[in-house]
């Protein structure tokens, strides 16, 4: 029987993932697909980074909900000012599932409801429709399947993270 006062020889700390680790998740995909030329794999990589993205702001939003703790009870006490400068970027529902906690987020900027649209397409529809709409691969593939009608996907993709650095700046000052 493992005794309480052992949790924390029982815990990997390398295991738990950095605060960031989304946002260096998304570099990683976004460095990988700006080299790719092929459009399978490119596809692939940008779905990972819109997952990641997606992510990004739900772990984000959770962590604003959870970044106090009440020391008489310990329950979890949000930090509302995170909360407020987070929803310049994305809508925030707290929800519970028994004693669990868990965040619902949406788009309220532009570029957020473009990636939640296209997230949640790919994830619950069909996969990324990605097009060459131009010789200069990887720059030159777009969003969609009409020709002159796509989003170039990595100058999108460069928005959201330009968005995800703003974010985190303003909620962690």
């Amino acid at each position: 029987m493992i005794e309480i006062d052992d949790w924390e020889n029982l815990l990997d700390m390398d295991a738990i993932a950095a605060p960031d680790d989304k946002l260096s998740e998304c570099e990683y995909f976004i460095a990988l697909a700006s080299t790719e030329t092929n459009v399978q794999k490119f596809r692939w990589l940008i779905s990972a980074f819109l997952g990641a993205a997606y992510s990004f702001f739900e772990i984000f939003a959770l962590g604003a909900h959870q970044r106090f703790m009440d020391p008489f009870s310990g329950a979890p006490v949000e930090d509302a000012q995170a909360l407020d400068s987070l929803r310049r970027y994305v809508t925030v529902t707290l929800k519970s599932k028994r004693t669990l906690l868990f965040v619902k987020t949406g788009g309220s900027h532009p570029v957020t409801e473009q990636l939640y649209a296209i997230r949640r397409a790919n994830t619950h529809h069909v996969p990324l429709s990605i097009m060459t709409a131009g010789p200069l691969l990887p720059e030159d593939f777009h969003f969609g399947h009409i020709t002159g009608k796509g989003t170039p996907v990595l100058a999108f993709c460069r928005e959201v993270m330009s968005l995800m650095y703003e974010a985190q700046q303003e909620v962690d000052g």
